[in-house]
């Protein structure tokens, strides 16, 4: 089988090529709405047309749509500079979540796993830029493409019945979001969580500590008191793992101008995933349009490197000893 190669598709060469979506199904997903006054209840059934249906594609997508600020594209192209395959993602900054807003494999490319490639491409990407969830459209007659995303981990995350028309239902026809979650899981941590995330701290700061080739830092003196003042002035986040394991940690405090973020961590078996970048990621979308200031060591470049490629600025330093100089950068969060 002849091996088809994927290659980045610019947006000077791409934009607004026209993608035709026509498709065979022989099956529709069959969606009643039903409510009281106080319950709504959805039910979704597969079907069987008596003959299949051709959908024809009467207003065709494109690449690189203007509403589609930050889109990125990849695709097989043919000798004679035809698209045979692509995907295209965006970013939905505000959720901190990847939108796949096209995929699309010609007849002739099918079943030779092009699509799952595709995908691997986004899957990837969302994991390095830290995003915790993919997420995508499709429709209740498209029956062969909720398939393949369900055996790509994507599950339902709800329904729009009136999407392309007032008759969606009617004409099984209802827009279907499905969601790829990004393991591990980030959310808020609770008080019980504040030991293991100290203890967490410990673990993590200790590469720091070994730059200076001494224990006496800061974060290797907190206490569970300090930590606790922390958590009731501030937002702590926990990254946790499957089995529910605290891996990862960052925390945040506010004043009325700056949003100080600190304490980025990884349990080092974790490292070098992308997981610092999702945690960042993660405390920035609680302070949308709002100045973030963070500090870490000079001798810190890692770090350094990270919170510039998540778009942080050097603005200053201040010399602790002749041995320990910070290094503070800062970031406004767009909404």
């Amino acid at each position: 089988m002849k091996e088809f190669e994927i290659i980045p598709l610019s947006k000077d060469d791409w934009k607004d090529k026209p993608i035709l979506m026509n498709y065979t199904t022989e099956g529709y997903f069959d969606v009643q709405i039903k409510e009281s006054a106080d319950s709504f209840h959805i039910d979704i059934e597969k079907r069987e047309y008596d003959d299949p249906v051709v959908h024809t594609c009467d207003y065709p997508d494109f690449l690189f749509a203007d509403w589609w600020e930050g889109a990125q594209a990849w695709g097989i192209v043919s000798e004679d500079n035809n698209l045979l395959a692509c995907i295209e993602c965006c970013p939905e900054e505000w959720s901190n979540r990847l939108m796949i807003t096209e995929l699309w494999v010609s007849d002739e490319l099918q079943r030779q796993g092009i699509g799952t490639r595709l995908m691997n491409i986004v899957k990837e990407k969302a994991s390095k830029d830290g995003r915790r969830a993919i997420i995508l459209e499709t429709q209740s007659c498209n029956v062969r493409a909720i398939a393949f995303y369900k055996s790509q981990g994507f599950q339902m995350a709800g329904i729009d019945s009136c999407c392309y028309g007032n008759f969606d239902i009617r004409d099984h026809n209802v827009r279907f979001n499905l969601v790829y979650y990004i393991r591990p899981d980030i959310v808020r941590a609770e008080k019980k969580d504040l030991p293991e995330i100290l203890e967490l701290q410990y673990l993590a700061y200790q590469s720091e500590a070994a730059l200076f080739g001494s224990q006496d830092i800061p974060p290797l003196k907190e206490t569970l008191s300090e930590l606790d003042d922390e958590f009731e002035n501030g937002i702590v986040l926990k990254m946790i793992d499957d089995n529910g394991k605290i891996i990862g940690s960052v925390r945040s405090k506010s004043d009325e101008s700056t949003v100080y973020v600190g304490k980025l961590m990884v349990h080092p078996d974790h490292q070098k995933k992308g997981y610092g970048k999702k945690l960042l990621r993660e405390i920035e979308r609680f302070y949308l349009n709002k100045r973030l200031e963070l500090f870490t060591s000079t001798r810190s470049i890692d770090n350094i490197k990270l919170y510039e490629k998540m778009g942080y600025k050097k603005f200053k330093e201040k010399k602790i000893t002749d041995e320990l100089v910070f290094v503070y950068l800062e970031k406004t969060v767009k909404a």
